[in-house]
């Protein structure tokens, strides 16, 4: 229990008007709202951008699990990570000083592809690593409240 006390403490709900999922199991709260800044692919030492559309996402958590929904071409779906840890994301100042700020890192293995998410108050990353691991994608996206909320 104190998992699922310090994941729902770590995010205040910032949107109330936010309608939750009509599938979403009871007791998942809110973490916040995406809208995706980046994606990269990195393969063979090279970083390559990859074309992105505008996408939104919203993350809810019980204290266990992490599933983030996602809207594309008119369906909603998602994907659910098992949280490992909660006590904070590590994230670079611009001294080049790491600090821990309250956030929860989870991760999934769906089929063949494995999944780390990091999500904090103002951001979402997500790794994907396909069977081949020479190849990673990276997801970015900044919450959809920062721009209203200065830090």
């Amino acid at each position: 229990m104190a998992i699922c006390f310090s994941v729902v403490t770590a995010f205040p709900v910032m949107v109330y008007a936010q309608e939750a999922p009509s599938n979403l199991p009871v007791g998942f709260r809110l973490i916040g709202s995406y809208q995706l800044k980046s994606k990269m692919k990195v393969e063979n030492g090279k970083a390559m951008p990859v074309l992105i559309s505008a996408l939104s996402y919203q993350v809810y958590s019980d204290g266990v699990d992490v599933r983030v929904y996602c809207n594309t071409s008119g369906e909603e779906s998602f994907t659910s990570y098992q949280i490992y840890r909660s006590d904070g994301v590590g994230i670079v100042k611009s001294s080049g000083e790491i600090e821990m700020v309250a956030g929860v890192q989870a991760v999934c293995k769906k089929g063949e592809m494995f999944r780390q998410l990091s999500v904090t108050r103002n951001s979402l990353t997500l790794v994907k690593m396909p069977p081949r691991s020479h190849r990673v994608i990276i997801t970015r996206a900044i919450s959809s409240s920062t721009k209203s909320v200065n830090h």
